[in-house]
């Protein structure tokens, strides 16, 4: 429960109550594990990603937002291939969890890897 409490304090730095809230949802129907990797995640490891990116359309409703690792959440967005094969390299996610990232970058407007 800390970490929902320590999400509850966070609240009150975004934008929209409804993201705030969302998140908050999302992070325990996921059992604060990150949908990539299904690893637990610390409290300053847990990034919220929207799939549909706000710039491409996207809203902070529940259906749209994913909790992943903040790790994770650079290589969605990443386009440099330096930057890439660091967090490759330093995730070593397998060929499923790749194929995972890949949806989501997809999504983001992003080559696959």
């Amino acid at each position: 429960f800390s970490d929902i409490i320590e999400l509850m304090k966070n609240a009150r730095h975004f934008e929209s109550i409804e993201y705030a809230d969302n998140r908050i949802s999302k992070y325990s129907a996921q059992k604060g594990k990150c949908i990539i990797t299904n690893k637990l995640l610390e409290i300053e490891e847990i990034h919220c990603h929207h799939v549909t990116p706000k710039e491409n359309g996207g809203k902070d409703e529940y259906n749209n937002l994913i909790i992943i690792h903040k790790d994770v959440h650079i290589l969605i967005h990443a386009q440099n291939k330096d930057t890439i094969n660091i967090y490759l390299e330093k995730l070593k996610l397998n060929e499923k969890q790749i194929e995972k990232l890949n949806k989501y970058r997809v999504l983001a407007k992003r080559e696959i890897i």
